[in-house]
């Protein structure tokens, strides 16, 4: 007689912490910022205007055609989408490389820094003071990262505490 005490189940269910960890949680909002940055920054190539409501402060038009929009002639959507295409690359070599095991936490919370105060002067001084108006995609754009700033924060506090 065979006993079934000893036989473990193949279908084990994973905790929920484990399933949705701070890093995917980093690479979904890797893909929300190169989604909302990349249609930014193909509508600015090709010359096609961003699709939004002038309501307001509201008006994309004022703000896409500023001088912010270019830095040294790169599309600032464009240096958005680097942004987030790097912060993307660090998450997925994390894994991969034990530079990156050791650093990757240090590197995420300098680049979203960087990028976090970036979209600041951007929206806080130049959309709201100097152009008095506001893009929802820019603004959209700053939210994925300051979203992904805080969570880099977490994680490099974590990594430090242990």
């Amino acid at each position: 007689m065979a006993s079934t005490a000893n036989v473990k189940s193949t279908s084990t269910v994973e905790p929920a912490s484990q399933r949705f960890t701070l890093r995917r949680i980093g690479l979904l909002l890797v893909v929300l910022g190169l989604l909302i940055t990349g249609y930014m920054t193909y509508n600015k190539l090709a010359g096609i205007p961003l699709q939004c409501a002038e309501v307001g402060m509201i008006n994309c038009a004022v703000v896409e055609n500023s001088a912010w929009s270019r830095v040294m002639g790169i599309p600032t959507a464009m240096l958005g989408f680097i942004a987030h295409l790097m912060v993307g690359t660090v998450l997925v070599l994390e894994t991969r490389n034990s530079f990156f095991r050791e650093y990757a936490p240090l590197m995420l919370t300098g680049i979203t820094l960087f990028a976090l105060l970036y979209h600041c002067y951007l929206t806080f001084y130049v959309a709201l003071t100097v152009l008095k108006a506001l893009c929802p995609y820019c603004l959209a754009a700053h939210t994925v990262m300051a979203i992904q700033f805080v969570v880099s924060v977490i994680r490099l506090r974590r990594y430090l505490m242990s």
